[in-house]
Order: structure tokens, then sequence, then C-alpha cells
């Protein structure tokens, strides 16, 4: 079942990106932990018939990405060689399983987005708006969503489990600290996009460097006073992202961030201190918003970060190779 579906979501992608997630399909039907990392969230969030179990509530949209040519030093990967326009599918999102999640709380935003590259190369990016995922290991990640599910007695999570869960994970704190020192954006085009996890970048001199990126907003970060969040409601943030677009494309700068020695490269929870050397390789420009309550092409792609191109590799952080079989799960249920 897992491999049909999600062989009819991705027919459209290249061969080489079929042929890898054929092998995550695969990984799926042999290894019994993605279905139980779903089964978990789903716990938390309950399950809604067509939606995503994570980033349920979100838009499709379409647009561009133009290099600069700076990423040459770094990389060989094809969208960020000199002259390089590439067509992105892309979807914003809030995060979490819940469809209705208001866009005025202090909760992740998310921006995936999927590159349209010539021949066998891919590229899809899963980012965040906050510079720290959840939990840096699967293991941790299973125990905070554990103690975040319901007790079937009262339908609500159990306030004392949930407490003595945090004083024993205190890596889960860094990102709802985040959160509550950095309120909501009034716009997904004035919200920053991290890729959380590192990737390794290799030029054409076979040199290789651990690497994450960040997408700027052009128009500057920008969040909601108290007064404004009561003001908008929970229901803005794609109608407000349609208006924009209409008027101009929506646009971000694509910052590949460089660390230093000693800075955590396989931690999804290790905050890079602000100072590291950033290279701007690209913009993105998102030029069309879908219809409210119409599909979009983003709709069914699943986002696999783990679909590089020539150039890119994914780093050994922990958190990274479970995502996708994850997705692959996730595709399945929504599609059914």
């Amino acid at each position: 079942m897992v491999q049909a579906r999600i062989g009819f979501a991705i027919s459209a992608l290249s061969g080489g990106a079929l042929a890898l997630l054929v092998g995550v399909a695969a990984a799926v039907a042999q290894e019994p932990a993605p279905e139980a990392i779903v089964d978990a969230m789903e716990k938390v969030s309950g399950t809604h018939a067509g939606k995503r179990r994570s980033g349920a509530k979100g838009v499709c949209a379409n647009g561009e990405f133009v290099s600069t040519g700076a990423g040459t030093r770094l990389t060989t990967a094809s969208p960020l060689q000199p002259g390089a326009r590439v067509p992105v599918t892309a979807r914003f999102s809030n995060g979490g399983g819940n469809p209705r999640a208001p866009d005025n709380a202090p909760a992740v935003r998310g921006l995936s987005l999927a590159f349209e590259l010539p021949g066998n190369d891919s590229l899809e990016m899963v980012m965040i708006n906050v510079p720290a995922f959840t939990a840096s290991t699967l293991d941790s990640f299973m125990k905070l969503l554990a103690s975040r599910a319901p007790d079937p007695t009262t339908g609500q999570p159990d306030a004392q489990r949930m407490a003595a869960a945090d004083r024993e994970n205190a890596e889960w704190a860094v990102q709802p600290n985040w959160l509550r020192a950095n309120s909501p954006p009034p716009s997904y085009a004035a919200a920053p996009f991290f890729s959380v996890n590192s990737f390794v970048f290799q030029n054409a001199a076979g040199e290789k460097r651990h690497v994450r990126w960040t997408f700027e907003p052009v128009a500057g970060r920008a969040v909601l006073t108290p007064e404004e969040r009561a003001a908008r409601g929970a229901d803005f943030l794609q109608d407000e992202l349609r208006a924009r677009v209409a008027q101009a494309p929506a646009e971000w700068r694509m910052m590949v961030v460089l660390p230093r020695e000693g800075d955590p490269l396989l931690s999804a929870t290790a905050i890079w201190p602000a100072d590291r050397e950033q290279v701007e390789v690209g913009v993105l420009r998102i030029t069309g918003v879908a219809p409210a309550g119409e599909p979009g092409a983003c709709d069914p792609v699943m986002y696999n970060p783990l679909l590089l191109p020539a150039g890119i590799e994914p780093s050994e952080d922990p958190m990274l190779p479970i995502r996708a079989p994850v997705y692959a799960v996730s595709l399945s249920r929504r599609l059914q």
C-alpha cells in the first residue's frame, strides 16, 4: 500500500528521485519504526482525513529560485551555479497536525520547497521558522510525543507527566524558549526559515564541509505585538500571502551558514551563533499562491529532505534518515 501510494504521488519526479523514494518505501515496509512514529504523532494531534500529519494547515505556492553564483566555491550543486534559474513548488504551513492551528499562536511556521531540476538531479527542502527542532534523536522525539499524548480518560495531556518529562529532557526547551522570545510573524514573507539539520557541501576540488542554510525575508523579519495578535485572529496568513504576492513577489535570500570549529554539527536542537559566516547563494521568489479552498501543485509532494543533487549530501545527523520514511507513511495515510 505504501509503495503504491508513493508511486502515484511522485510519478512526475526524475528517475533518480523515484529510485530513491522506492528505496524509502522498501525501508518503510521492512521497518516498523516509521509507522510507530506516525502513530505517536496522531495520538497527539488526532487524525484528519486528507491532511498531513505534520504541517497540516498549509497552502501551496510557486515561484523560482535564482542563483547568485556565490555558492560555487562551496558546492557543485546545479541550482547554486552561476546563471541557474529553477522553478520551485512551495508549501507554507503551520506546525503540528492540527489543520485549524491558529495563525496568531506562538508556534512553528514551515516552508517546504521542491526544485524542478533537469536530468536526474533532485532537491527538496523542509524548513521551519525556528533555528532548532524539538529533539535531537529519535528516542528523544518519541519520548516527547509520548509525554504530550492525551490521557484516555480525560482527553487532555497529563500536566504532571509533561512537567516531569520536561525536567528530564532539557533539550526540549530550546524550541519553545525561542518561540516565547519571538512573537508570531504577521506574514509568512516576514519570517526566516532554517534548515535545522546540517548538510555536507562538496565543491569542484572535492572539498567537503558541513553547512546549514537560512532563507531570510527580503522584506525583513517582523513580529506581531500582543494587540496585533488579538486583532488578526486565527486565520490570516494564507490570505495575507495571496494579497501580497498579487502585488509583487515575496522574496527570501538563501544564506548558507558556515560553522566554526566546535559548533555542534549533528544536533538539530543546537542553535549556531548568529555571527557565523554566511554566503548569499540565491534568491527565492514566490510569484503565485493557490486560491483559497482549491488544491495546489504541492499537495501530492512529499517533500523529502534527502532528495539532494550532486554536490550536497546528508550529514550524519540522526534525525535526518528517519524523516523520509515517516513522510512516506504520512503520505500513504493522507491519500487513503
